[in-house]
């Protein structure tokens, strides 16, 4: 059978799907755009199982008997190469080599210490959102005027890219946070070309002229020499992937907000309580649904379920989050859920790099637009996310006034 984990059933309401998988056992067989035939994982403990086991379940599908990653995607233009070899598709030593380059940018102290500044750039936002307006209840998009934005300069701010930079280079990575399929490939492939030529002559740049930021860490630093293709691929990666999520929790959780004013009041009248509602909002909505596959080293057993050397494995991260063997109602969102075991940043060595700072973002981000416009209200049904394995809000126009 195959299950559709794209379907807008089962993104407005992933309980019935997820309840006939899981009557199939641990994981079961199904189909993903580009990936192929997968096993996916349908509960906490196979997911944990999968995410904490590199000798069993590895991301280089050499290890597993399968051609390189490479070689699979053949067809790819030669400037994109780099970046199959990058710090998601490794293991082991080479896995923690390339982490440990970046690890102390995204420590929390790291984070905390830029709080404030993630609070001045909310309140400029909502500033910019609030000169916009044209009448007091005109609906706005929180998607592209303030979920979007402030994760994208937060992590041109961490990366040092320069603020005349930060418009282009958006552009030219858009088309790969929309549906994914050979046609976005496609489009997004003059975009991606551009994005790494210029990043290539920056790198050249901050050589002699320094200037703060991780990418300038990296170039100087003594302890983690990275190659120019690692040091490419990390920072391309990071760009990627470092706002996608923060976007979609934070998209998910003006949702909800806006949609329940009983939740919003109590949140607005107390911030406090938010680091829980924000994990909440992690849990309940899983913005990013599963991991990237991992290959299965050896004939084994998981939970029950046999699998053979060189087979496909997911780890479903929403079927861990919604699980009622580890969640007492999962399919309820109690924002002041406690305690809450989410694997909504993933698990195991690849643990999402950033899950700190995303936290910090979206804890901020909901504490400044609710103490300045607690009384928001939906305008209009939210348009969902396209890309697949994504579960979030492309647009969301909210009233900020009654």
């Amino acid at each position: 059978m195959v299950f559709q984990l794209n379907d807008p059933g089962f993104l407005a309401n992933p309980a019935p799907q997820l309840a006939q998988m899981r009557a199939q056992g641990a994981a079961v067989r199904t189909y993903v755009p580009l990936i192929g035939t997968v096993w996916v994982t349908t509960t906490d403990a196979a997911a944990r199982k999968v995410l904490k086991d590199p000798d069993r379940f590895a991301h280089d599908p050499t290890r597993a008997g399968r051609r390189t990653l490479a070689a699979h995607f053949w067809w790819l233009p030669r400037f994109l190469r780099p970046l199959l070899h990058n710090i998601l598709s490794v293991d082991g030593a080479e896995h923690a080599r390339l982490r440990g380059a970046v690890d102390a940018a995204f420590a929390r102290q790291v984070t905390d210490a830029q709080r404030p500044r993630l609070a001045n750039l909310a309140d400029s936002l909502l500033d910019r959102i609030e000169a916009g307006q044209t009448t007091v209840d005109q609906p706005i998009d929180l998607i592209a005027a303030y979920a979007l934005p402030l994760p994208l300069i937060t992590i041109c701010d961490l990366l040092g890219i320069p603020p005349a930079d930060h418009a282009k280079i958006t552009r030219w990575i858009a088309p790969i946070s929309g549906p994914t399929n050979a046609l976005t490939m496609l489009i997004a492939l003059p975009g991606l070309w551009r994005l790494m030529r210029h990043f290539r002559a920056d790198f050249a740049d901050v050589l002699t002229h320094r200037r703060p930021g991780l990418i300038d860490d990296l170039i100087h630093a003594d302890d983690h020499r990275l190659s120019d293709d690692e040091l490419l691929t990390i920072v391309v990666t990071l760009f990627a992937v470092g706002h996608e999520t923060t976007v979609h929790l934070i998209g998910n959780a003006i949702t909800a907000l806006a949609s329940n004013p009983d939740s919003r009041a109590r949140l607005a009248a107390d911030p406090a309580k938010l680091p829980p509602a924000v994990e909440e909002f992690l849990r309940f909505y899983t913005p990013v649904m599963l991991t990237k596959p991992q290959f299965v080293t050896q004939d084994t057993m998981l939970e029950g379920v046999a699998m053979k050397r060189g087979d496909k494995v997911l780890a479903l991260l929403i079927g861990a989050n919604h699980d009622p063997q580890r969640f007492e109602m999962p399919h309820e969102l109690q924002t002041d859920r406690r305690p809450n075991p989410h694997l909504g940043f993933g698990f195991g060595p690849h643990v999402c790099l950033g899950m700190q700072l995303a936290r910090a973002e979206t804890e901020i981000a909901l504490a400044r637009l609710l103490a300045r416009f607690p009384d928001m209200t939906l305008a209009a049904p939210p348009i969902p996310a396209r890309r697949f394995g994504i579960r979030g809000v492309e647009k969301v126009l909210v009233r900020l006034r009654p």
